[in-house]
């Protein structure tokens, strides 16, 4: 990619058009989120609507969602609005063509084409970025502690819908009364010992980040590759468990792990139709499933054994875990808890997280679907993202989001990424 000058134009604090006071106790579905700012890179050919125009739909769309709008304090936390409630807009430029740029790589340079925080508010920050020619790349950063992945593509379609003058086509669900605990509260899983810790994190052991030392490669499998890992399993699996599966085989692989150490992948499970809540609720409703093996089996073994792993543990984290899961929060909505799910490196594990049914094709700033999205610069080691690869017309949407196969970014180790290169598209 050709280095790339940003200049900063302004920031304007975009507030919602109706003024909103009041206190958003989280669930305990965002209190088991990590305090983490998740940053986004949609990216638009000429024409886009205005700048102007953009920030207006924003001020409609925080009034439909005004989580994003507040600012989180206080033990146990709440979402505050006030008077102040709003989201930062940089509004920056670029000198050249889009086109110069492209393809952008997911390197720490992309850092520039998106708003970050270390700190826990604010909630909401977005970036525009235009090019000489008219292009336009949105970078968008939220944090995970007051929405999980489907409630913010639910948002960016809402604000996209304000900036096209449509009508709102799903008005987001708020209310914490669909999350029901039991009469009494009957957690039946370890749940202070999964998603929380009952003490502290130690000083002395802060999360291990390796800054400046993670690569983020980018691989791409087709459509034909996913259908021939398909073809070797001897039973059913839906295609995200063949390819998480292959996934994990390889980055284990690469990693040069000893035979007899436990891996595990992280997978995301979204509780929305376990528990009978609507697509359209707002906040974090998502859990983790832990399929986990030894080394010397996941490695040696055929697709088929991990997928199998991940079918199972996914299968467990059901309706009656997520119901377990809900009346631990109740038992201890007054108790301060630590999140598991904090940053650092996982060393052994393999965190996977599945963009492809997200709505971002939908995310229309004034002139079509984003030519491509996809994650910034990730610098955590152990992650995956999943997307689908844009078509040359558009981003691809959840309906085609395997025909044009997937592209997915890894984080690992400067080693382990040479390593995870050479075999990511062996089939063994």
């Amino acid at each position: 990619m050709v280095a790339m000058e940003v200049k900063h134009l302004n920031t304007t604090w975009v507030k919602p058009e109706t003024r909103l006071h009041g206190k958003i106790p989280l669930t305990i579905f965002d209190r088991a989120s990590a305090d983490l700012h998740i940053a986004s890179i949609l990216v638009y050919d000429a024409p886009t609507a205005s700048n102007t125009k953009i920030k207006l739909a924003l001020a409609k769309a925080l009034t439909y969602y005004p989580v994003l709008a507040g600012k989180l304090s206080g033990q146990p936390p709440v979402v505050v609005l006030d008077d102040e409630a709003g989201a930062p807009v940089s509004e920056m430029s670029v000198e050249g063509n889009l086109e110069d740029f492209l393809p952008f790589k997911p390197t720490p340079e992309l850092s520039m084409l998106h708003p970050y925080t270390q700190e826990t508010n604010p909630l909401l920050m977005i970036q525009l970025t235009r090019f000489a020619c008219g292009g336009l790349v949105l970078g968008l950063c939220a944090n995970h502690v007051v929405a999980d992945g489907q409630s913010m593509s639910n948002f960016y379609v809402t604000w996209s819908q304000l900036i096209m003058e449509k009508e709102v086509s799903s008005i987001p669900t708020h209310s914490r009364s669909v999350l029901r605990p039991r009469d009494p509260p009957m957690p039946e899983y370890p749940h202070q010992d999964m998603e929380f810790s009952m003490s502290p994190p130690s000083d002395d052991q802060p999360p291990e980040f390796y800054e400046g030392a993670i690569e983020n490669v980018q691989v791409h499998y087709s459509y034909d590759f996913i259908m021939k890992l398909k073809e070797r399993l001897e039973t059913k699996h839906s295609t995200f468990e063949c390819l998480l599966s292959h996934l994990w085989k390889k980055v284990t692989a690469a990693r040069g792990l000893d035979d007899q150490v436990i891996t595990r992948a992280r997978v995301s499970v979204n509780g929305r139709p376990r528990l009978g809540v609507s697509g359209d609720y707002f906040g974090n409703l998502v859990l983790t499933a832990f399929p986990a093996a030894k080394v010397k089996d996941l490695v040696q073994e055929d697709v088929g054994y991990g997928a199998r792993l991940i079918k199972e543990a996914v299968g467990q984290t059901g309706s009656e875990y997520f119901q377990s899961f809900l009346d631990f929060g109740e038992l201890n909505k007054d108790k301060e808890l630590y999140p598991s799910a904090v940053p650092g490196s996982l060393s052994t594990d393999l965190e996977v997280d599945s963009w492809l049914g997200f709505q971002f094709h939908q995310v229309d700033m004034g002139g079509g679907a984003p030519r491509l999205f996809m994650p910034s610069w990730i610098p955590i080691e152990g992650l995956a993202i999943i997307t689908p690869t844009p078509t040359p017309e558009k981003a691809a949407g959840p309906s085609d989001r395997w025909r044009s196969g997937v592209d997915i970014i890894v984080t690992l180790l400067p080693e382990h990424a040479a390593a995870f290169e050479k075999i990511a598209h062996s089939i063994d």
